[in-house]
């Protein structure tokens, strides 16, 4: 295909470049003008990423084709900003609202929101969601993008200026610091993995299993390697034959002996261009022989069900080297917690109540797909930049499957534009790595949206059965629970989120429990991760059958769960003791929101409430004093929700200096400590206690240092603004710096397993119900959240939109549809797959509950990712439930399941 000059301005400069015909514009920004600040989501035009403004109007340039753009205008988020650097009044806004998070969605929703304002400066609420309904963001709930749109608006019109950055000193811990790097994520300057393009990159393909289950007889790529273009093709034949996994080392790389479920990685390809290796894919001829599946984890208990692996009680341990039995048949683990007599207890019960509620598998929905670029080098060491949420995960799993040392892999952690866990599996990265050593060439391996939602690792559907006996004045006397977990073929984490049925006895007092929990193998995709592990699934359970035993027993349904509720002294399913009234305080705090605002007709208010346990790990941080005395702390955990701003205020409080005299940067497996993984809500709880402690030691190790040349003892020196002086003579002095210059200054801090600590959420979401269509409408979400102590209220409350917003996605709309036949993905990307958009979700009002602070020393903390996630979906079901007279056992309550309801009703 002849190659056609493309003539535009772009960001006030003409160009011309030379462009295919099919081209697309995003294509030619990213990869031929360097403009990566418009990014790759969906390559559907859903999500709104790759938004750029065309002659002013927003398009999504990964649909546009670049000849579309010929002769006109295009800004992206490079060309914003003023050319004396002066951020326009949306990026400023954004910058320094609640409005940014991971940074990937930010781009493209700032030019729309800008192409609103030049249009309408002065929008409605309804106004700007209903303009950034195109632009998906997972992470903020938009709420805080809302806010900061209407501030700009306000600027924009010369209503108001932005006022100077407040100076908070060295008391930091506590205050809604401005995010670090956020500046250079509204100016689209922040690098992703995508972004990259190291010299002589080549780009990946993978050919997918299309049967279930199958021994491969065959598998012949003679002709894949022969096409031009093509570097290097690899099967599970030209790779070790070992396994890895998280929790058991059961899955294999690519596919050897068999494959086990549709979208299985069979073959591997790097070319030149992603066109060619989807060409040599083509041309690879695998002879599979089929074999019988399981498809339902129900029947795959049965002892006569087809075996998902033969071998399974072979498995070793997997990376976490969990405490674990080996999988029994198609059972992958197996947990039973019990407390008192439940048999006996329900024999006593005035009130009895058994129920069944299920869930669908629900994708994490991160805007930035999963991306790895891997580069070989001298000695067959190889270097991957990755999206990740656990670099030292992803060496440990590369290191393994490719039989090498971990000292010969290096792992660089790129930003990552949203996770919610589902970066926590490692299956990109290895395959990047295998292809890079083979050819000697860069690799990136880089799924698109159907990859997501074919092979990645989503939320499981479960099955959960709740059996409740209670007196008739509402005291809760027995719970039975059986929890049902649809693992898929791998374990990835099964075993762990099999143990979420612990939940199942809710944060309230029930003497006699029986809760058990099983993940089952079948021959579908994977399931993994995803925000507070099976928490969300057996709470929409829990507060599902709460509020219909409330209604047997003739008690309101909030005022059970006071009567209940675990308070002052109690413990909890962890064994924490809680030793304020925090739960308490939640629950009261969202009542009284309800109260305040009575529904209506065809509305209902639904409450719910939710806990996490965040564990406590070993990990450590460097701090060291630069030459100029400012600080610099290294550390080995992702930043993805802020954590580097919450060790930032941390470490700098400790120090007594201000923000701008310290970095925090995120090192790689070769330079950094071992870190919390950010994942479970750990990185901030536990990093901010190894930072905290480490700075303690350093300000120990300066006094020790400084009163040599002070010729005090250290007890009479301190520390504040950078230098060392006499606490009864703060002129007799010397800097940092000069310390720094006279001996090098740093500090290796280190812990072991911290406490864990255990937090508690309530939610409560008001819905209408339109009786002819039987669609749903939020129309208010509010959520209080034990935090122990807010290190950042700005992350917190960003923590609380975002995760509301995502357990609403859960509630209503998201499910990756499968093929009851052969567990094959039926959903199509964002297309199908309804992710909440800004004019679904109402603004979130959080409360913040502080008070029942951690045992840790990073200020009393908790974890906040998980806990304000976990009750959402329930609290909306419960809401539906009171608008429409009816409970609904499944998610997501879709309008067509309304609609049956009120046409039999009206019957």
């Amino acid at each position: 295909m002849s190659k056609q000059l493309l003539s535009v301005n772009v960001n006030g400069l003409d160009r011309e470049i030379p462009v295919e015909p099919d081209t697309k514009l995003l294509t030619v920004l990213r990869d031929q003008l360097g403009l990566t600040g418009a990014k790759y989501g969906c390559g559907e035009g859903e999500c709104g990423a790759c938004t750029v403004l065309l002659d002013g109007k927003p398009v999504s340039s990964c649909i546009t084709l670049a000849m579309e753009a010929a002769g006109r205008k295009i800004t992206t988020i490079e060309g914003l900003a003023s050319p004396d650097g002066t951020l326009h009044p949306v990026q400023e806004a954004f910058a320094r609202g609640e409005a940014v998070q991971c940074g990937f969605c930010t781009p493209g929703m700032i030019l729309s929101a800008k192409a609103l304002l030049d249009q309408n400066p002065n929008p409605t609420d309804e106004q700007i969601r209903r303009a950034l309904a195109g632009n998906l963001c997972r992470c903020t709930g938009y709420t805080g993008i809302v806010a900061a749109i209407k501030q700009a608006a306000a600027v924009i019109r010369g209503e108001t200026t932005f006022d100077p950055l407040p100076d908070y000193g060295a008391n930091l811990v506590g205050k809604p610091i401005e995010r670090l790097g956020v500046r250079d994520r509204v100016q689209g300057k922040t690098l992703y993995a995508a972004d990259l393009r190291p010299p002589g990159m080549l780009h990946a393909a993978i050919l997918r299993s299309p049967l279930p289950k199958a021994k491969i007889k065959k598998i012949d790529v003679t002709k894949a390697r022969k096409l031009k273009g093509v570097r290097a093709v690899i099967t599970g034949a030209d790779l070790p034959d070992k396994r890895w996994g998280l929790i058991f080392s059961d899955e294999v790389l690519l596919a050897r002996d068999q494959v086990r479920y549709v979208g299985e990685r069979v073959v591997a390809v790097a070319a030149e261009t992603r066109q060619i290796a989807e060409k040599a894919l083509a041309l690879v001829k695998v002879d599979y022989k089929p074999l019988r599946p399981v498809l339902d984890m129900e029947q795959a208990r049965k002892p006569n069900a087809p075996r998902v692996h033969e071998d399974s009680q072979t498995f070793a341990p997997g990376y976490f080297d969990a405490s674990a039995d080996p999988p029994k048949d198609n059972v992958t683990s197996s947990f039973v917690f019990t407390a008192g007599d439940a048999d006996a207890a329900f024999a006593q019960a005035d009130v009895v109540l058994e129920e069944e509620y299920r869930t669908a598998p629900q994708h994490q929905g991160h805007i930035e797909t999963h991306v790895a670029v891997a580069q070989a080098g001298q000695g067959g060491r190889v270097t991957i930049h990755t999206s990740t949420q656990t670099p030292f995960i992803v060496r440990h799993a590369v290191a393994t499957y490719l039989d090498l040392p971990m000292a010969k892999v290096r792992v660089v952690w790129m930003e990552t534009g949203g996770a919610f866990g589902n970066k926590i599996p490692v299956f990109v990265e290895p395959i990047a790595a295998a292809l890079a050593l083979a050819c000697g060439r860069p690799v990136q391996l880089h799924y698109s949206r159907q990859d997501e939602l074919v092979d990645s690792r989503p939320r499981a559907a479960t099955i959960t059965r709740i059996k409740t006996g209670a007196r008739r004045d509402g005291a809760l006397l027995a719970r039975k629970v059986e929890f049902l977990l649809d693992n898929g073929a791998y374990t990835d984490v099964g075993w762990g989120t099999a143990a979420a049925c612990q939940a199942g006895v809710g944060p309230y007092r029930i003497p006699n429990t029986c809760l058990e929990g099983h993940s089952i193998y079948t021959n579908k995709f994977n399931t993994g991760p995803f925000r507070a592990p099976g928490y969300p699934q057996i709470t929409f359970a829990v507060e599902s059958h709460t509020d219909a035993l409330a209604a047997k027993l003739g008690i309101d349904p909030i005022e059970l769960r006071r009567m209940n509720a675990l308070r002052t002294g109690d413990k909890t399913t962890t064994g924490t003791t809680i030793r304020h009234d925090v739960f308490y305080r939640c629950l009261n705090a969202v009542a009284e929101r309800i109260d305040a605002d009575p529904a209506r007709d065809h509305e209902g208010w639904g409450l719910a409430c939710g806990q996490w346990p965040t564990g406590g790990c070993p990990c450590g941080a460097l701090l060291k004093i630069n030459e100029d005395g400012s600080v610099a702390v290294t550390v080995g955990s992702s930043d993805l929700s802020g954590s580097a701003t919450s060790i930032a205020q941390v470490a700098a409080q400790e120090l007594c200096i201000g923000l701008d005299k310290l970095s925090v940067a995120i090192g790689d497996t070769d330079t950094a400590p071992f870190p919390a993984p950010s994942g479970g809500s750990q990185a901030t709880y536990n990093m901010t206690n190894v930072v905290r402690k480490g700075a303690q030691q350093l300000v120990a190790q300066i006094k020790e240092i400084a009163s040599e040349h002070l010729d005090e003892p250290p007890e009479a020196l301190d520390v504040a603004d950078g230098r060392a002086f006499v606490r009864d003579d703060p002129a007799a002095a010397i800097s940092f710096a000069e310390l720094s210059a006279a001996r090098p200054l740093g500090v290796s801090a280190s812990t072991e397993t911290i406490p864990s600590t255990h937090a508690f959420c309530v939610n409560g979401i008001k819905v209408r119900i339109d009786p002819a269509t039987g669609q749903v409408t939020v129309l208010r979400a509010v959520s209080a959240i034990d935090c122990g102590k807010a290190i950042n209220p700005a992350s917190v409350r960003g923590q609380a939109s975002g995760g509301l917003a995502q357990s609403l996605g859960l509630a209503l709309w998201e499910e990756i549809v499968q093929d009851p036949t052969d567990g094959r993905v039926l959903t199509q990307g964002f297309t199908d797959y309804h992710m909440p958009t800004a004019a679904d979700v109402p603004p979130v009002e959080t409360i913040i509950i502080e008070g029942d602070p951690s045992t840790s020393l990073g200020h009393g903390l908790k974890g906040l990712g998980e806990p304000v996630h976990v009750p959402g979906a329930a609290a909306t079901a419960n809401a539906v439930a009171a608008a429409t007279g009816h409970r609904h056992h499944r998610l997501p309550i879709t309008p067509e399941q309304i609609l049956k309801i009120y046409e039999a009703n009206n019957d």
